[in-house]
């Protein structure tokens, strides 16, 4: 019994065998379910995504307009212009085309107080004119005798260089539309074409004016050819073939 109380003490303090557990990982868990906030948040961006293509779906052609006027005030890239008493209010852009009297392309830096223009492009919900062309113009000889027609051709005569125009602004009215030797048809990049370049279905602006000898026609002083598109040329890959080598005596 003498040796019961070092018996009791070595196993007090004999360190005792550890063993190691391998730590036990932590679960998070997170709620993958948005909030009604969030589903909210988004239907409204997915909603006025939509509001917008509708709009520029349905929105009326009839919004396409020509301007002429002669320029009052420059204000940056707001440009005002002034035509009998009336102003208007034009918009240009990086992509806007500036066509200078010479019919050469310039920069909106040329354009000064006083030149006279004609501005081509799309009124917005402040008819305020989007201006995607800007040609500079003398209006003493556009005045009373020239009109801005946009349209679709929907006829070419076969035997003359006369082709049949309904404006957007009124599906109701055309315009018999002649071709000269003086009329200058152009893309809407400025490049020149031929008169074998208008089709039937295209959209196209014409500055016309009434033809005196011919009753209910006008002749085309100038045609912007807005669905223009130059013709593939496709490339020819030679085949190979057998080569017959040359024998020199």
């Amino acid at each position: 019994m003498k040796y019961l109380p070092l018996l009791i003490l070595s196993l007090i303090f004999t360190p005792a065998t550890v063993f190691a557990q391998s730590p036990t990982p932590l679960i998070t868990i997170t709620n993958t379910n948005p909030s009604v906030n969030e589903i909210q948040k988004i239907r409204d961006a997915v909603q006025q995504k939509v509001q917008e293509k509708l709009k520029q779906i349905t929105s009326p052609i009839s919004n396409k307009k020509g301007l002429i006027g002669t320029v009052s005030q420059i204000d940056g890239n707001k440009i005002i212009i002034d035509y009998k008493n009336l102003q208007s209010h034009l918009l240009v852009a990086d992509n806007t085309v500036f066509i200078d009297a010479k019919r050469n392309k310039t920069k909106l830096s040329k354009l000064v107080v006083g030149q006279d223009v004609l501005a081509l492009g799309y009124l917005d919900d402040n008819s305020v004119l989007e201006t995607k062309r800007l040609v500079f113009v003398d209006l003493k000889t556009l005045e009373n005798t020239q009109i801005v027609a946009i349209g679709k051709i929907v006829d070419i005569s076969q035997t003359s260089p006369i082709f049949i125009l309904i404006p957007s602004s009124n599906k109701n009215t055309q315009y018999q539309i002649k071709i000269d030797n003086k009329t200058k048809i152009i893309t809407n990049d400025n490049q020149d074409i031929k008169n074998s370049d208008l089709k039937s279905g295209q959209k196209v602006i014409v500055v016309l004016t009434p033809d005196p000898k011919i009753a209910k026609t006008f002749v085309a002083q100038n045609i912007i050819n807005l669905d223009y598109q130059a013709p593939i040329t496709p490339t020819l890959t030679p085949k190979p073939g057998k080569i017959t080598p040359t024998i020199i005596p």
